[in-house]
């Protein structure tokens, strides 16, 4: 059974200079001792403040997108051959003891990709507007897999060592999402979900995706799927 020590923790940033902070620091109070930051392209101080807290930082040179930054974590934690990486937002949105739940989820029925659903969790206050760009995103995303999913578009995920090795993601906008939901079905690898709390701040409801992204990250997850190369 791993120790909190051996999960390393990727967080996709863009200019989050103002929470980032913040954000690490609530890691670190919950055990979390390996932290990297994936600075894609900020305009801000996103990459000093990380780097303030004692995170590790990757910076990418311009603005290329969440799922890119993503791409980097993992191919990062794959050429280190990492154990597990929990992937958080930047926004302040998570909470970093969830972290533990999927934990528990993962070691008590083997899971290889474990979700944070904010759905599961009952006391959770939702906007409307987050709903539905979530139920949009679960619709797109469940159509094109065997199995339901209840968050789909959640940003807050675990992956043990055998996921990192196996998924390979393309899309570079926040479709990354749905993209490695059906990759992981399509190489074998189990997936579970737990329930996560979630806190929506006037911040993170304005860093969140509006319905012109959302519909746009969803035409894109589909075009990928059924015409991109696919592995």
């Amino acid at each position: 059974m791993a120790k909190l020590f051996d999960i390393r923790i990727l967080i996709p940033a863009y200019n989050e200079a103002t929470v980032i902070g913040a954000v690490i620091a609530g890691l670190q109070g919950a055990g979390f001792a390996h932290i990297l930051v994936i600075d894609d392209g900020s305009t801000d101080n996103t990459a000093t403040a990380a780097k303030a807290m004692g995170a590790q930082v990757i910076r990418h040179a311009t603005n290329r997108g969440a799922g890119a930054a993503i791409q980097t974590g993992l191919m990062t934690a794959k050429r280190k051959k990492w154990p597990l990486v929990a992937l958080m937002d930047a926004d302040g949105q998570h909470h970093a003891e969830d972290i533990v739940v999927m934990k528990d989820a993962m070691d008590a029925s083997g899971y290889d990709l474990v979700i944070g659903s904010r759905f599961l969790h009952l006391e959770n206050e939702i906007p409307g507007s987050r709903i539905f760009f979530n139920r949009v995103g679960n619709m797109m995303t469940n159509l094109m897999c065997k199995n339901k999913y209840t968050d789909s578009q959640s940003g807050l995920r675990l992956l043990n060592q055998y996921a990192i090795e196996k998924l390979e993601l393309h899309i570079d906008g926040f479709g990354y999402c749905s993209e490695m939901i059906h990759q992981a079905e399509k190489r074998g690898l189990t997936i579970g979900e737990a329930p996560t709390r979630v806190l929506y701040s006037k911040y993170s409801l304005n860093k969140g995706q509006d319905f012109e992204v959302g519909i746009t990250t969803a035409i894109s997850f589909i075009w990928k799927i059924l015409f991109g190369k696919q592995h």
